[in-house]
């Protein structure tokens, strides 16, 4: 039995919401990876950042292959928001260069692991509503954002040794 009309209405709404979030990225990826310092790490940004335009592609064709309209929005790619102090400390971190980059780093594993997190909801969700295939090309997304959060791990320390470099052992 096919979807109701709402839930149709509502998969579709999730639909152009990773839609409008992967358009965002793909700029993102290539500013990320044009701040960064690590030859490997702005190869792996820039070959996510092709990812996510495959990425983009597919929801579009999906939300086409369900006769509905896909956004052409893009979402905003923003640094965690903190407020008061918090916010004024947070400021100030970001003025240092080596911050931004370790703030930016810490922001773009958590969206990475975020995008796991949807591409897994929609998964399941196309599968309750009856959509295999579509349930399998999320699903190798999900993989796709799990390995880029895992490479981000993986790198976190060369970062940070970036942003605060070892002090040297006093002999």
């Amino acid at each position: 039995m096919p979807p109701s009309t709402t839930d149709l209405d509502r998969y579709v709404m999730h639909l152009n919401h990773a839609l409008a979030m992967e358009a965002a990225l793909v700029d993102h990826l290539e500013k990320r990876a044009a701040a960064v310092h690590q030859p490997e790490l702005k190869q792996r940004l820039l070959a996510h950042r092709d990812e996510s335009v495959q990425h983009r592609n597919a929801l579009h064709d999906i939300v086409t292959s369900l006769r509905a309209e896909p956004t052409t929005a893009a979402a905003s790619v923003q640094p965690p928001v903190a407020t008061g102090l918090a916010g004024r400390v947070l400021a100030a971190l970001q003025s240092e260069a080596e911050d931004r980059l370790l703030d930016d780093s810490l922001a773009d594993y958590a969206l990475e692991q975020y995008e796991a997190a949807l591409y897994g909801a929609l998964t399941q969700i196309a599968r309750n509503l009856g959509y295999g295939a579509h349930a399998g090309r999320f699903e190798a997304i999900r993989q796709q954002e799990r390995a880029m959060a895992e490479f981000l791990a993986t790198h976190q320390p060369a970062i940070v040794r970036e942003a605060f470099p070892p002090e040297a052992q006093a002999a």
